[in-house]
């Protein structure tokens, strides 16, 4: 399938595509997926388990920014907005979303099984991420929330850098990228794109009809917010769209890691 894609106000709109299912969370928030996983994920319904991609494996990790990092007034505002344009689209979602509200970074991988399985997470990985985010520049991230979009399987608020000196949200998704040879053309053609989840599209939806409903979600005002921290979470790898358990915060000045939960290896 070549998904066609449109600019509205800023925003990415999916076109007119044949009814595809929805993809865990590791390809829905990146847009991004290997020929196995595409191919593997093409014959699954949204009630399937995903066993082929999590292979018995329960915790599935990535590096977030919560949106209880911005300032209690900053993220009361997104939190409102977000509510509000979940409701004007909930005819249109999946029912019975439990994620919270965040900014993907970049994946992680598998907190528990074997550690020769693909995508495993454990102590070696998590020290690489680390002496990744300390070679970046000791100082908060400087954001702007405010804009809807819609990805193929999932409307979002936009997020815009406006750091000047200090890190990026570019810069943290390249340092905590895993290197993925077999994804780079991939990841060329559909970049990384700062976004919140608003929810997941329950159907694969035309494009004139998604373009009508992002445009008549309210015209929001713009947020300014200085993030300090970003977050190690995980989500069970069997559950589409279940809640995020923090495991560990960040400190983007301090450079300190902080656990909160543990996994096994810790």
């Amino acid at each position: 399938m070549s998904p066609g894609w449109l600019k509205l106000c800023g925003c990415l709109a999916f076109a007119d595509s044949p009814a595809v299912p929805l993809l865990p969370h590791f390809l829905q928030s990146h847009a991004i997926a290997s020929a196995s996983s595409s191919s593997s994920s093409s014959a699954a319904g949204a009630s399937d388990d995903w066993s082929g991609w999590h292979l018995g494996r329960r915790r599935y990790a990535v590096w977030v920014l919560e949106i209880q990092a911005l300032g209690p007034a900053e993220g009361e505002a997104v939190r409102r907005a977000c509510a509000q344009a979940r409701q004007a689209l909930a005819a249109a979602l999946v029912p019975r979303y439990e994620r919270q509200l965040h900014v993907t970074l970049a994946t992680a991988g598998f907190l528990d099984g074997d550690a020769a399985l693909p995508d495993a997470y454990g102590a070696a990985e998590l020290s690489r991420d680390l002496h990744a985010l300390q070679d970046l520049p000791a100082a908060p991230l400087q954001l702007e929330f405010g804009g809807w979009g819609s990805f193929e399987m999932a409307p979002y608020l936009q997020v815009r850098d406006r750091s000047q000196g200090g890190p990026t949200l570019g810069m943290l998704h390249g340092a905590l990228r895993p290197a993925r040879p077999e994804l780079a053309l991939t990841e060329a053609l559909r970049p990384y794109v700062p976004h919140v989840t608003l929810g997941a599209w329950s159907a694969a939806w035309p494009r004139a009809q998604v373009l009508q409903w992002i445009s008549g979600l309210p015209v929001l005002e713009h947020w300014q917010a200085a993030v300090g921290e970003i977050a190690l979470v995980s989500y069970a790898a069997d559950a589409l769209h279940g809640p995020l358990t923090c495991h560990a915060r960040y400190d983007l000045r301090g450079r300190r890691l902080q656990w909160r939960e543990r996994p096994g290896w810790a």
